[in-house]
């Protein structure tokens, strides 16, 4: 079995598919990476793009789809790795290094069947500049919010399957959060969490401009898959809000903070 599949979803993003195609082509570990590319019938060229380099992807497909969300499960489902990793438009791997880094971790412990791996992620702002590594949350700390960002999660595809998960499309935004709860809950939070910048996290995203409805969905999870209260449901996103406007206008603080 292949060791990791890379699924990238894209719709009308020519720009940022390329940058996040060519993150995948340059790793060392190219060789033992399954790269799936689902793409939702895009009439900017991306899909003119996306056949020109089709050397460079394994499984490309091309149809209208009903969301982001419904793009990633055709990925999810075309999977043939032991760990797949939900890498978007516009997205990239931190370094030519990553994946190799994670597939020298599994292999170094391989008795241990983790649910998921996962490691630390850079912003990368408008101005195409980056963030300092972000350091990933313990996985019991899934409670609180994400405990790293998707595009730096590899699930345990056998793991998936085998407990019938996949993503919800009734959410616009928080479907990852609710699969990682999921797995995490279902799995006893049988995850490794690493030191290893995986991915430069493109903040344009739609969880980042649409923050409210973020944070109504996330709500949402941590009442149905985590059995809160609305009471407590309510106050953390009280916190949560606050936690968001100190990283608006005094984002040292708030990295301080978040360590």
């Amino acid at each position: 079995m292949i060791p990791i599949s890379i699924v990238t979803v894209v719709r009308n993003d020519i720009n940022g598919i390329h940058a996040t195609i060519e993150s995948v082509k340059q790793q060392t570990a190219r060789e033992q990476i399954e790269y799936i590319v689902i793409d939702g019938a895009s009439t900017d060229g991306t899909t003119e793009l996306l056949r020109n380099a089709a050397s460079d992807i394994d499984i490309l497909v091309s149809e209208p789809d009903s969301g982001i969300y419904d793009a990633m499960n055709k990925g999810l489902m075309l999977a043939g790795g032991r760990f797949v990793l939900f890498l978007n438009s516009g997205d990239t791997l931190h370094s030519p290094s990553a994946v190799a880094e994670i597939i020298n971790l599994m292999n170094s412990d391989s008795e241990r069947n983790y649910a998921m791996i996962y490691g630390t992620y850079c912003e990368r702002y408008a101005d195409g500049t980056l963030s300092r590594p972000i350091p990933c949350r313990n996985p019991r700390m899934i409670w609180y919010g994400p405990v790293a960002c998707h595009q730096s999660i590899f699930y345990n595809r056998e793991t998936l399957i085998e407990l019938g998960l996949s993503y919800d499309t009734s959410y616009k935004i928080a479907a990852d959060y609710n699969l990682t709860c999921q797995l995490l809950k279902a799995s006893n939070y049988n995850a490794l969490k690493t030191d290893i910048v995986v991915a430069d996290f493109d903040v344009s995203g739609i969880s980042n401009t649409n923050q409210n409805l973020g944070l109504k969905e996330a709500g949402r999870v941590r009442r149905h898959v985590l059995g809160w209260n609305p009471l407590r449901v309510a106050l953390l996103s009280v916190t949560l809000r606050s936690a968001r406007l100190l990283k608006k206008f005094c984002r040292p603080l708030y990295n301080t903070l978040r360590m």
